[in-house]
């Protein structure tokens, strides 16, 4: 048997916890992961409260969004039979108890799904690394957990009666023990994971291989660092410092230099040919490209596929230029129609007619912004339609079945084929901006309502400012900022600390020019906590900025009201959606907007009253609609007295201004220059 954990990729848009988990559990054991070729032999699920998929989903998707600092809480492990090898159902629920069991995670969540849709029967495994009583997370070995699970896979092989991998790093003895097949340093260096997935798919060597099989003897060698410059130069590599430690290139491939062997790293090296010297020409002369190597040297027909290859992919990059560069044509032909238009309608004289062009130039622009809002979606529609027409190029494998089925299946046994899990980019959205709004022009008033609604305007236009009603609306507030950058481009916002920590969320992700002086620095750092979710930034940087962030969650602050409201009332029965109504008011007037307060509801009520038998998602967003409506400004009148207890039971140590209006729920919030 073998053991391999598929990590979250790099390179895909990045997606929130809740979507990667259902992705990954009904790729594993859903209804429709099946298929036509009925590829799920058996499915299972260990320590999950419920019995149909979707609420095991949502179970899982609860528990593992209470760990807000982790990327990835659920991992996904796969094991492998040989050729022949087909368990039973039986065999495939112990093989999962003992895997979880050696890994330390036997009271963890978990779904698996045997699939069969390849030549060897595998296990796909989803374990939730939250504990769903002590809701941490588990590390499990420091981290080098790869180490445990080769040691499980010896256990299961043992006591299943499998075949040992001829490379196996641990083996069973007959008394249970399990010990190292062979010492550590006696070890093979090899390739990275995701480095002989690419050559299994393209038949061809890595750069990691590269480093290794040629750059490291080349440094060993060497007895000066200019030995090392020109050893390495004559294979088409180089070697530079990359902060405290080096980088080994390999054409324009790089590679850390630790990847090559341990006595190829930078300290290493210093200690043996002293302080590092670059390069005399390092600052000059590019290494030239290396020209791509079958990783077999007989490999059948391997140049005629790798030029195919490279054709393939490049048309393909040669394409989604050309759609950018069209959509950047289209966008400015749009805003030269824009201005034209504008031209053409104020031109002239409107004395005498004040009333009736701010009417006009306000209608304008909400068009106007209707129509941009439009185009963004469009292309944005077109560029994921583009990332999920890869037209993917078929593996060396699969290039090589066309062909000739032997050739495919000698390729095919040297190494194992990755698991992969696909899906879209991007789904259109309901209209939850300018375009759900529509115009009622009374004098020189300009109301805003969604389409459909009917009472007072969520905001009015009133020529140089903009008064918004819905404050606390998401949706209100970004409809009346597009209207504003329209018109005006930069304007400058007025209203309680909540609302302008909305207009700073809503200008780092939509790129607003706000001109208020002191919101520069928040929006700023709004965009770069954005730019570190989205992994646009190195991994070390996403944890420095997570540890510097506020410990608090408004999790953990529903958690401590909760207990607050015991206390304050022991032996009442209160039903549980009451508390929860007081707890999201109370979390409202702490400064918690109104996305917090639906996913600590989300993520904390269900984990407490497992047997309620709920749409979460939508108890969520009702509790949060009465905390900001009518209802809920009324109660927090009632509760604003004790605004500083509230936040002192949330542990704040700093002291904020009012939240709330002093004017009551239907307070105006300026927008103007």
């Amino acid at each position: 048997m073998i053991v391999k954990k598929i990590p979250r990729s790099k390179t895909a848009a990045p997606n929130s916890q809740a979507a990667h988990v259902r992705a990954l559990a009904d790729y594993i054991a859903g209804p429709k992961a099946g298929g036509a070729g009925e590829k799920v032999e058996h499915r299972g699920a260990l320590n999950l409260l419920n019995v149909d998929h979707e609420e095991q989903v949502q179970e899982m998707i609860d528990l593992a969004e209470l760990a807000k600092r982790s990327p990835q809480p659920v991992q996904h492990w796969i094991m492998s039979w040989r050729e022949g090898e087909q368990p039973t159902s039986a065999q495939v629920d112990q093989a999962a108890r003992m895997f979880l069991d050696e890994m330390g995670l036997a009271e963890h969540q978990a779904l698996y799904g045997l699939h069969r849709d390849t030549e060897n029967w595998h296990l796909h495994l989803a374990v939730n690394r939250v504990h769903p009583e002590t809701e941490k997370i588990a590390t499990v070995n420091n981290g080098f957990d790869h180490e445990v699970a080769h040691r499980a896979i010896a256990r299961i092989e043992h006591a299943q009666g499998w075949q040992r991998e001829d490379r196996g790093l641990f083996r069973a003895l007959e008394d249970g023990r399990v010990e190292r097949a062979r010492p550590r340093d006696e070890r093979e260096r090899k390739p990275s994971v995701r480095a002989r997935d690419f050559e299994e798919r393209v038949g061809g060597r890595s750069a990691e291989r590269v480093a290794i099989e040629d750059g490291a003897p080349a440094i060993r060698g060497a007895q000066s660092w200019r030995e090392v410059h020109e050893a390495l130069a004559e294979k088409g590599m180089r070697f530079e410092r990359k902060g405290s430690g080096a980088i080994l290139w390999v054409g324009d491939q790089p590679v850390k230099a630790s990847g090559a062997g341990r006595d190829c790293s930078m300290s290493t090296l210093q200690k043996r040919l002293g302080d590092f010297e670059p390069a005399k020409d390092a600052g000059r002369v590019m290494t030239p490209s290396r020209a791509p190597e079958p990783i077999m040297r007989s490999a059948h027909g391997w140049k005629p596929y790798i030029e195919a290859r490279s054709r393939h992919y490049g048309e393909r990059v040669a394409k989604r230029e050309q759609n950018a560069e069209q959509q950047r044509e289209d966008r400015r032909r749009m805003a030269a129609r824009h201005r034209q238009e504008r031209t053409e309608i104020f031109r002239g004289s409107w004395k005498g007619r004040g009333a009736l062009l701010n009417a006009t130039r306000s209608v304008l622009a909400a068009r106007q912004a209707q129509e941009r809002a439009e185009q963004r979606d469009r292309q944005k529609l077109e560029r994921g339609e583009l990332h999920r027409d890869r037209g993917r190029f078929p593996s060396y494998e699969e290039w090589l079945h066309q062909r000739e089925r032997e050739l495919a299946q000698a390729w095919r046994h040297r190494e194992r084929q990755p698991a992969r899990i696909e899906g879209p980019t991007f789904e259109r959205p309901t209209s939850q901006d300018i375009r759900a709004f529509s115009p009622l022009v009374e004098g020189w008033h300009v109301h805003y309502r969604r389409v459909g609604e009917r009472g007072s305007p969520a905001f009015t236009d009133r020529g140089k400012e903009i008064d918004i009603y819905h404050s606390n609306r998401r949706e209100s507030v970004l409809a009346a900022l597009q209207l504003s950058a329209q018109k005006w481009g930069a304007f400058a916002v007025r209203g309680n600390d909540r609302f302008q920590r909305m207009c700073v969320e809503l200008a780092a992700e939509h790129g607003f020019n706000i001109a208020n002086p002191e919101l520069q620095q928040a929006i700023a750092a709004e965009r770069e906590r954005i730019r570190l979710t989205r992994g646009e930034r190195e991994p070390d940087r996403g944890r420095r900025s997570a540890e510097i962030r506020e410990p608090r969650t408004p999790a953990e602050a529903y958690r401590r009201h909760l207990t607050d409201i015991t206390r304050e009332r022991p032996g009442r029965h209160i039903h549980p959606s009451r508390v929860d109504a007081e707890i999201a008011v109370r979390l409202r007037l702490t400064g918690h907007h109104r996305d917090e307060i639906v996913r600590a509801i989300k993520d904390t009520a269900p984990v407490d009253r497992p047997d309620e038998k709920r749409d979460w998602d939508a108890y969520a967003k009702r509790t949060a609609d009465f905390a900001f409506g009518v209802p809920g400004d009324r109660l927090a009148e009632h509760l604003r007295l004790q605004h500083e207890r509230f936040r002192r039971i949330e542990g704040r140590d700093r002291d904020e201004p009012e939240l709330l209006p002093p004017g009551g729920p239907f307070s105006r919030f300026g927008l103007g220059r």
